[in-house]
């Protein structure tokens, strides 16, 4: 997929030409299917993390400042960067109702928490909600949330975001973004 035009690159001549023409275009290569029912009783396993570790945000004019937000047009990535967790909600939840929504938050917290706290002792204070833990709590809608990213719109928010906390400050209220709130701090290991 070359981002930005959403064209589905055919074959390996077709992307000898695009490299030639345009060799810093960004291109996805797909090779997950996502309706493959593996994938889905992959993730289904038990204690399966739902995780995204997304790519950089490249830009198709100059690219602005680093808090800028919300993201101005020109924008690109993939779009399990902005919808990992609510298409996994979605998917598996609501529209299967293969996982419970507790089941699902938890793969889409605690669980990718837990793979990393070994490494990284900060994240044994991520994805559970509990005295010591970091404020960072997103208040959702179940019967809304639903991701709306795509390749060639792969920032686009997810729907049914009601708020969002990090760090117990408001980044997200009401469903609008609290733009200039900047509590978020690096997790280093």
């Amino acid at each position: 997929m070359l981002v930005g035009t959403g064209e589905r690159i055919a074959d390996a001549a077709r992307l000898a030409e695009v490299r030639a023409s345009a060799p810093g275009a960004l291109a996805l290569l797909h090779f997950l299917d996502e309706d493959d029912p593996a994938l889905e009783r992959a993730l289904l396993f038990e204690g399966t993390a739902i995780a995204s570790d997304a790519m950089p945000l490249t830009w198709t004019g100059v690219r602005p400042d680093a808090l800028t937000w919300p993201l101005p047009p020109g924008a690109l990535g993939h779009p399990r960067g902005a919808g990992t967790f609510s298409r996994a909600i979605r998917r598996l939840h609501r529209e299967s109702g293969k996982l419970t929504l507790s089941e699902a938050v938890a793969r889409c917290s605690l669980l990718p928490a837990q793979v990393l706290d070994e490494a990284v002792p900060a994240l044994r204070r991520k994805g559970r909600l509990r005295a010591g833990s970091d404020a960072d709590v997103v208040v959702f809608d179940p019967a809304r949330i639903a991701d709306q990213a795509s390749y060639v719109d792969g920032t686009r928010p997810s729907l049914g975001i009601e708020h969002v906390l990090v760090n117990g400050t408001p980044v997200v209220r009401a469903g609008s973004i609290v733009s200039d709130a900047l509590p978020g701090k690096p997790v280093r290991a």
